[in-house]
């Protein structure tokens, strides 16, 4: 059976190559247009990258003690972009200490050098990340690591990751490395490679929780230790005082749009589509839905991947973890969504095995609109309300919930010993 489904998913997918080629060459020839209409901006320092070319220059100055000063970080920004009339403050390096010195190397070449670098550094990371789940992914065999890195392009927050100069990509790469250790039930290097993507913790933590709740007890010893390390690292990076004000800082930031926070519409997350509205939800009515919908999200997600009754498949809890980790952490942005490319990777991996007939990609209905760059074009640039992403989103996690739960009910005439026998972690 499973050599039938396979092979009738694949003859679907065959005889769709061509649209969906055309459609990936489509989307990436709008998105090189919105590249061109903005490449001066990315030059002058208008991107994300600013962020972290200024922490590299701090540190570089031998202010590392002063990182979170929102003054010296101006004074940094303002020597390689100049003064820019519309900007009274800088676009603040809100990252852990530990991820500075990475572009302390990239503040000696000039900014728009460093940019350069750092995408061609950018698009290495996303080959690599492709050559991991490609081993890891039996449905993505047939497809060439390279092919499917410029597919992945065609994703818009993975393309808003090169126009922004952002580092969603490295976080993707550590994920999928820490999938492909899970495969393998090397739960201390999985760990060890989420600990290394915490530089977004809001992210990681989620994640982490999620898995432990699901018996992945030991990965938690691997995501300590090496924890511990940056710790030990951000430490020497800025000192002790600096490093103790750091949660205040970031906290602050992230919730005061007018000093370099996004603004509530504009966040892809359960936080953003509770509270990215006119009054009354922008206040505490929409903290508290947000707040509520999020720990019902989370529980949710805890008992659909917590199944016992047969083996749980790895790749639909890691999915669901993912695309519960972005939805319930307090700041998303469109670049952040760069993960989904691993349920997405995952969930159509699961669909090609199990599902058969009009229902194989059944699990990727709901993101179907994500997939769209022309829809987030128009929710970022024409109606300022990116927010609403998360409304597919939440489907998405109600689908693959369901699909958890319906996949643990054990088959009729299975003896229970047996049922016991398959709940081990090896997948």
């Amino acid at each position: 059976m499973f050599a039938r489904n396979k092979h009738s998913a694949w003859q679907f997918g065959a005889r769709n190559r061509l649209i969906v080629r055309l459609l990936i060459a489509g989307v990436l020839w709008v998105e090189f247009l919105f590249f061109l209409q903005y490449r001066d901006g990315m030059k002058r320092g208008y991107t994300d990258f600013a962020v972290f070319y200024t922490a590299g220059t701090i540190l570089r100055q031998g202010l590392r003690h002063q990182l979170y000063d929102r003054q010296v970080q101006f004074r940094a920004q303002e020597s390689f972009n100049g003064h820019l009339a519309f900007r009274r403050g800088p676009l603040p390096f809100i990252h852990p200490p530990f991820e500075a010195p990475l572009f302390e190397p990239l503040s000696y070449l000039r900014y728009p050098q460093a940019f350069l670098v750092w995408d061609v550094l950018t698009a290495v990371t996303l080959f690599a990340a492709a050559a991991v789940l490609r081993r890891s992914v039996d449905a993505l065999r047939p497809i060439s690591t390279w092919k499917l890195a410029v597919a992945s392009l065609a994703f818009y927050p993975v393309f808003t990751c090169f126009m922004q100069g952002q580092d969603s990509i490295l976080q993707l790469l550590l994920c999928a490395a820490a999938f492909s250790a899970l495969r393998k039930n090397h739960e201390l290097q999985a760990g060890c490679w989420l600990a290394l993507a915490a530089f977004k913790m809001q992210f990681i933590v989620p994640l982490v929780v999620l898995l432990f709740l699901w018996r992945r007890r030991r990965m938690v010893l691997g995501f300590a230790a090496v924890g511990l390390i940056l710790a030990l690292i951000s430490l020497a990076v800025v000192g002790k005082s600096e490093l103790l004000r750091y949660p205040h800082f970031a906290a602050t930031v992230v919730e005061t749009p007018s000093i370099g926070g996004v603004p509530l519409a504009l966040l892809p997350n359960l936080h953003g589509l509770a509270t990215g509205w006119p009054q009354p939800f922008s206040g505490a009515t929409g903290i508290i839905l947000a707040i509520a919908a999020s720990i019902f999200l989370f529980c949710f997600a805890a008992w659909a991947g917590g199944v016992r009754a047969i083996q749980a498949d790895l790749r639909l809890q890691f999915s669901l973890a993912i695309v519960v980790s972005v939805l319930v952490a307090w700041q998303t942005n469109a670049h952040d969504l760069s993960l989904l490319i691993l349920p997405l990777v995952l969930l159509a991996d699961y669909c090609v095995q199990y599902r058969t007939g009009r229902l194989t990609f059944f699990l990727l209905y709901p993101a179907y609109p994500l997939l769209l760059s022309p829809v987030w074009m128009w929710l970022w640039l024409g109606v300022a309300k990116v927010n609403l992403v998360a409304i597919p989103m939440i489907a998405w996690v109600l689908v693959i919930g369901w699909e958890l739960r319906r996949n643990s009910r054990p088959a009729a005439g299975i003896r229970p010993e047996l049922l016991e026998l398959s709940s081990g972690k090896a997948v």
